[in-house]
């Protein structure tokens, strides 16, 4: 079956995805904002009327935006599905609650998982995590992946599935931080250990569940991330090292502030998000503070 898809953001992984659900025969059309991001764009309205799945590849940034434009444009019964992983600055709401300002909960879901971009241009094996209240979705998205390698799970845990790709953005800094600092592989296993602990205990305190963090969602998709050239996270966090400041652009960074003050004084509690609010907040020599976590840790 010939699918018309329409994908909101053009950049690497909205690229990818459309290389993705190209290859299973659909009819896949871009769209961005930035001028000139796809050749030959055609109005926003072409784009959406009459699409049968549309994927929001925005930064948390513009999801807002994205979601007014999509409204006003797509069917009531077109799925929506975000890849988003990010907190809104200022309202401190993940993509799941800013998509609910706009659509109903059986029209949207949170892709998540282990998604490089660049892996998947190559054709390399993927692991999406779809989390939705209905089952339609995701089988709309697993036939729109039919040919791809990658391996599509369903959750119902949306909102956790949201948190899970936040904080593996934030915990994706660390592991620069390391690399930035030249930890080895021990350390760097020390340092996963401990967010293993920490990760699946902030979603469940933040109202999702404490096994969805601990799969591919979370855990998973850190270990893809944290790890990776690929990262920009794990990148940004190498480059603070070098130029003294995190880029603003990342989603990391620009979540970060948002989890501290979610988390509030049970920061505390979490020792890699402490070291990073030292930094990032407190503006600490990002080797003492790593320094002085690694000697307390245990």
């Amino acid at each position: 079956m010939n699918n018309h898809i329409a994908i909101i953001g053009a950049g690497r992984i909205g690229k990818a995805l459309s290389g993705v659900i190209t290859s299973s025969g659909n009819e896949v059309r871009l769209w961005d904002k930035k001028e000139g991001a796809v050749p030959n764009q055609r109005n926003i309205s072409e784009i959406i009327n009459g699409a049968d799945a549309i994927f929001l590849c925005v930064p948390s940034a513009g999801l807002r935006e994205a979601c007014a434009l999509v409204k006003e444009y797509a069917e009531r019964n077109t799925f929506i599905i975000s890849l988003t992983k990010g907190i809104e600055r200022g309202t401190g709401k993940t993509a799941d609650v800013i998509i609910g300002e706009f659509f109903s909960k059986k029209q949207f879901g949170i892709l998540g998982g282990p998604l490089l971009a660049e892996e998947l241009e190559r054709d390399f094996a993927g692991a999406g995590v779809l989390g939705c209240g209905n089952e339609k979705i995701f089988l709309t998205a697993r036939e729109l992946f039919g040919n791809s390698r990658i391996n599509l799970i369903r959750l119902k845990d949306v909102h956790g599935v949201a948190l899970s790709g936040v904080l593996k953005n934030v915990y994706s800094l660390a592991f620069g931080v390391a690399d930035g600092l030249g930890w080895g592989d021990n350390a760097k296993g020390w340092l996963l250990s401990k967010a293993i602990g920490e990760i699946p205990a902030m979603v469940k305190m933040l109202g999702g569940k404490a096994e969805t963090a601990l799969g591919a969602a979370g855990l998973g998709d850190l270990a893809a991330c944290g790890f990776s050239g690929y990262s920009h996270n794990r990148q940004a966090g190498e480059d603070v090292l070098l130029d003294g400041v995190f880029d603003e652009q990342t989603e990391g960074v620009v979540s970060a502030p948002s989890v501290f003050s979610l988390i509030g004084r049970n920061v505390e509690r979490f020792e890699i998000l402490s070291a990073l609010r030292e930094i990032i907040e407190n503006k600490r020599d990002p080797k003492d503070v790593f320094q002085d976590m690694f000697k307390r840790g245990k």
